[in-house]
């Protein structure tokens, strides 16, 4: 929901639809410029360095609205972009060096346990207007950790002039029957994320909507994915996959597969990034798409989230300026919906947008979002190997191995990495 270097959500963040034309902001003279290392260009100045995904929307952010801050502060913003596969290995060299490279990171979520210790904790924040689940998942050992900058999760998209309102799927069964009466000639009813990061967020977000307890682990902290719920929700693919009514190389159907086959007219609806829908509108017209939010198994709608935050460091040189400007940046949230993708991390944000045409997509993820069984991943600083395990059991039951007995196996991994 990749650019998350097998730690977030798929494909979604690898390509940020165009919003390389950030890099143009550089030379207007609005941020300072950082080194190939990332350090200040001069120690007395009054300057913060910020860490942010190059081609992404922070970028983007962070470039237009420099000139701002530094007006209203005086302190100098230098922006070091940095590709995603590379951001945490920089931050992990500066941190086991105690060098304060950056003052403040744009951090994917699942990054925030391995670098809770170097992280400053945001004090005394009001959290009444975070999107659901970003207060949870943005904290650990009782800390929040950081300011949300936006977040996605999966909801329903289709084919407006294909799929009449009353005939949009609401549960897994409504789901399935649509799908095959959708399916006639070149179009298929929908696809199933087999491949990588994405087919681990699939997995996950079925497993929500059967009712797990707390994803991959329960409340007691034990691995829990033998449970029910999982099962069930590897069923759900697996059922999905072997049908008429998806393409045949679900193992090699991620989102931006699923995303071009929906808009070259292949398939009638998709279980997809919401940041896709304003992508296929642009691609086919409003008039023949639609969006809902995510489909409810057997505990309801629910899903897991793909978030990123805005954290200050702890060996910040300027702490009390880095603090101003993550608060900034968070008064600044709507301006990410002015960006290609529409996507921010705040509830008042998604509601005014979605007042909007065009918008529709932040509607379906506040109702998503703030559905009971929705949840996010597990805050551990071993998800980069645990995320690989499990793609690995989606993997291998799309590809025919039992199902019971790969959840299994997987538990005794899981458990072997946190020793």
């Amino acid at each position: 929901m990749s650019k998350m270097q097998k730690r977030g959500y798929g494909k979604m963040q690898k390509r940020w639809l165009g919003l390389v034309l950030a890099a143009a902001v550089a030379g207007t003279g609005l941020t300072g410029c950082a080194g190939g290392n990332g350090q200040r260009e001069g120690s007395n100045d009054n300057s913060i360095t910020v860490l942010v995904e190059s081609g992404s929307p922070a970028e983007t952010l962070a470039k237009e609205t420099a000139g701002t801050f530094e007006e209203q502060t005086g302190c100098r913003v230098i922006v070091d972009a940095v590709a995603y596969t590379g951001m945490y290995d920089k931050l992990s060299t500066e941190i086991k060096a105690k060098q304060a490279a950056h003052d403040v990171a744009c951090m994917d979520v699942v990054w925030l346990a391995a670098f809770a210790g170097a992280i400053e904790p945001v004090k005394d924040a009001d959290t009444s207007d975070f999107l659901p689940t970003l207060q949870e998942s943005g904290t650990i050992d009782g800390n929040l950790l950081g300011y949300p900058m936006w977040v996605n999760s999966k909801i329903l998209i289709y084919r407006k002039d294909l799929i009449s309102e009353d005939k949009v799927p609401k549960t897994w069964e409504d789901y399935q029957v649509l799908a095959k009466e959708m399916t006639a000639g070149e179009m298929k009813g929908t696809t199933v994320f087999g491949s990588g990061s994405d087919a681990v967020c699939s997995f996950l977000d079925f497993a929500c909507q059967a009712g797990a307890d707390g994803l991959v682990f329960g409340s007691d902290g034990s691995v829990n994915i033998t449970a029910q719920p999982y099962v069930d929700a590897l069923n759900f693919m697996v059922e999905n996959a072997g049908a008429d009514y998806t393409p045949a190389d679900s193992l090699s159907t991620a989102s931006t597969e699923s995303q071009e086959l929906f808009t070259n007219e292949k398939i009638a609806m998709q279980l997809n990034w919401s940041h896709q829908y304003p992508a296929a509108v642009k691609a086919l017209g409003a008039e023949k798409v639609g969006c809902a939010p995510m489909i409810a198994g057997s505990a309801g709608i629910g899903a897991t989230t793909g978030p990123w935050y805005e954290c200050v460091m702890k060996n910040s040189k300027n702490k009390e300026m880095a603090q101003k400007y993550v608060e900034f940046m968070y008064d600044h949230n709507a301006d990410y919906m002015d960006l290609t993708l529409k996507i921010a991390g705040r509830t008042s944000v998604y509601e005014e947008a979605g007042k909007e045409a065009g918008n529709e997509h932040t509607t379906a993820v506040l109702e998503t979002l703030g559905a009971k069984a929705s949840q996010p991943r597990p805050m551990t600083a071993s998800w980069a190997q645990i995320e690989e395990v499990l793609t690995g059991v989606v993997e291998s039951c799309l590809g025919g191995s039992d199902i019971n007995e790969t959840l299994n196996k997987a538990k005794a991994d899981i458990e072997a990495i946190r020793k």
